[in-house]
This record gives structure tokens, C-alpha cells and sequence, in this order.
């Protein structure tokens, strides 16, 4: 899945929000002494600006999925990695890997909580199949197969203002892939925060 730089633009237009902001301050012609501004204007706005809190920041991605359950949705997958912050600050990414066998495909595996990028941050890439869909518990989500490739699916998951990714690639089918996406989710949604 490959996805925009959403936090790059936000950054620089806070900054530069920002900057404005202390400069229009700063010069009043006023003269007089300058105050704080009431203890009621400053409650009022802080109150009205508060966002409601990101449950997604902090998450780790390995915490979602146990070795055990992965190893039921995908036979022969090793341990899970710890891949920390891979994808950006804040981001949180966990993989596991089961190589192919006489009998079986390859698969790799994992998940990643982007607790500032939404659904709608997703770019599709030529070739990329984009649907959108529920989770089994009412969330909404999205599938997205061949993004990477044949033999590649990845699900999202909305929570709040971020969103949980959940990847599958294989040597296999993009349908095998779907199926084992699907399966993760299953065992991810019940953990995940409130909406």
C-alpha cells in the first residue's frame, strides 16, 4: 500500500499557522499594559478546541496479533518483529513471515496503527483494486488488492482519526492473500479503541 505524506503538508501549514498567529499577536498598537486574557475566554477556548483524544497513538502493532493466533491464520509463520516506528513517527509496524514450503506458499505478513492517517489518505497504485467494505463488528474499512502486485491484499481499518493497516503478500493468489487479511482482522477488531 503506498500512501501520501499527509503529516509533511499538515506540519508545514501548522508552522507556518503558527507563525502568523505570534506575529498578529505581537503587534498591537495599543498602548497600555498588556494582560492575560480572562479566565473565562481562556477556559471557553481551550474547550472549544480540544479534539477528542487519538486512542491510536502509542499502540503498539505487535500487541494486536499473538504469535499463536497468527500462526492459526497462517500454519508455519515464525515469531512476530517488532518493526517500531517504520512508516513514520508515531507509527507503529509488526511482521511475520512463514516461507514457502512443498505444499504451501510463502507469506509476509503484518500490521501497522497510523494513528493520523485515515482511510482516505490511501493512494492506489496502476493496477491497485480499491473497494470499499464493514468489519465483521460495523467498522468502516477497505480492501485493496494487487496494490503490490499479484498476490498482495491489505485491509484498512478506520479507528478514530487514524486508521489500522492490516498486509498480506504471497507467491500465492491475491485471493489466498484476502482470505489471510481477513482472518487477521478478525482476531485485530475486538482490540482495537473505540471509534
Amino acid at each position: 500500500m503506498r500512501l501520501a505524506a499527509p503529516t509533511t503538508v499538515a506540519a508545514l501549514t501548522t508552522v507556518i499557522a503558527a507563525a502568523a498567529l505570534v506575529a498578529s499577536a505581537c503587534t498591537s498598537t495599543q498602548t497600555g499594559q498588556a494582560s492575560p486574557p480572562s479566565s473565562q475566554t481562556a477556559e471557553s477556548s481551550a474547550s472549544s478546541s480540544s479534539a477528542a483524544p487519538n486512542d491510536l497513538i502509542g499502540l503498539n502493532a505487535c500487541t494486536l496479533l499473538t504469535d499463536a493466533e497468527a500462526q492459526q491464520a497462517v500454519p508455519g509463520a515464525g515469531p512476530h518483529q517488532d518493526m517500531g516506528d517504520i512508516g513514520g513517527s508515531g507509527v507503529s509496524s509488526c511482521g511475520w513471515t512463514k516461507p514457502a514450503t512443498n505444499d504451501s506458499a510463502a507469506q509476509s505478513f503484518g500490521i501497522t496503527v497510523r494513528p493520523t492517517q485515515t482511510l482516505k489518505d490511501i493512494v492506489v497504485s496502476p493496477g491497485g483494486q480499491l473497494s470499499n467494505t464493514t468489519t465483521t463488528g460495523g467498522r468502516q474499512a477497505i480492501l485493496l488488492k494487487n496494490d503490490q502486485g499479484e498476490g498482495s491484499c491489505a485491509g484498512g481499518i478506520a479507528v478514530g482519526p487514524g486508521r489500522i493497516d492490516i498486509n498480506d503478500a504471497t507467491n500465492g493468489t491475491t485471493e489466498s492473500a484476502c482470505a489471510i487479511v481477513n482472518k487477521i482482522a478478525d482476531y485485530v477488531e475486538p482490540r482495537l479503541p473505540a471509534s
